[in-house]
């Protein structure tokens, strides 16, 4: 019997272990977050998790404005080059959530050049990792991404929580049981022409494998397959690209991999 769950190992363990690599992601380090009590909310604001994954490198401030508001901390008047947030999100435990800080740094165009969290366990929430046990021996099991959250719309650039994801992926295989192999396949809806959807997968499923090859994956270990609109997982019935077709519709645009191991 198959049994899915959220990746415990990558999406809670890893992160509360601060084991993120990359400029993009944090757990304190080097880089310093104002005390929370500083905050003129005194408690973190709740937001839609969708606002903060929307958030890209290049954005002006009044973008990220747009998306996140008015940042939460006093930052200064002139110049400012840094935003800094504290966010609540539910950890999908009843009522239960916990408060994230959140910092973006701009050049001197006030363009976003990076961001970071406090805490590697709260975009470990934003982009949950699931994944499938298929088989015992020789242990393969699968995992699945949305791509929705790896890419942006009709983009086959990573984003910044993308990259993260896969950053966490890329820690998890640092254990005693790396896997040998490693299949990315990329996965389109049913919506656009069947080519175009196809194209779009496989440059999603080559740029997965591209970011988990410079993290240090063996390039050898590694195939990737676009598959356009085959094997959805949920069938939507409509033919109007509705922003409700395209929420139910979401399950179906992913990229999975499946893993291999010795033993």
């Amino acid at each position: 019997m198959k049994n899915q769950s959220t990746l415990i190992a990558i999406s809670v363990t890893v992160g509360l272990a601060g084991c993120v690599s990359s400029s993009q992601s944090t757990v304190g380090g080097d880089t310093h977050f104002p005390d929370l009590e500083s905050t003129y909310l005194k408690v973190g604001d709740f937001i839609e998790p969708d606002h903060v994954l929307r958030i890209s490198e290049g954005q002006h401030k009044d973008q990220v404005r747009r998306l996140l508001g008015h940042p939460h901390f006093s930052e200064g008047i002139f110049d400012v080059r840094e935003w800094d947030y504290a966010f609540n999100f539910y950890t999908g435990n009843g009522s239960d959530y916990i408060t994230c800080q959140y910092k973006l740094l701009f050049d001197r165009e006030m363009r976003v050049t990076s961001t970071y969290w406090r805490d590697a366990q709260c975009p470990a929430l934003l982009v949950p990792i699931q994944v499938e046990e298929l088989a015992a021996e020789p242990r393969q099991e699968k995992l699945t991404l949305s791509g929705d959250v790896l890419f942006n719309f009709d983009s086959d650039q990573l984003t910044l929580e993308g990259r993260r994801a896969l950053d966490r992926v890329v820690e998890a295989f640092h254990g005693t049981d790396q896997p040998t192999s490693i299949f990315v396949a990329g996965y389109a809806d049913r919506f656009g022409s069947e080519q175009y959807n196809l194209r779009l997968s496989q440059a999603r499923a080559e740029t997965v494998g591209s970011y988990l090859i410079s993290q240090g994956v063996e390039r050898s270990s590694l195939n990737t397959e676009g598959r356009g609109e085959l094997d959805p997982i949920v069938v939507c019935p409509g033919e109007m690209a509705t922003p409700s077709m395209k929420e139910c519709l979401k399950p179906n645009r992913r990229v999975e991999m499946t893993l291999k191991h010795a033993h």
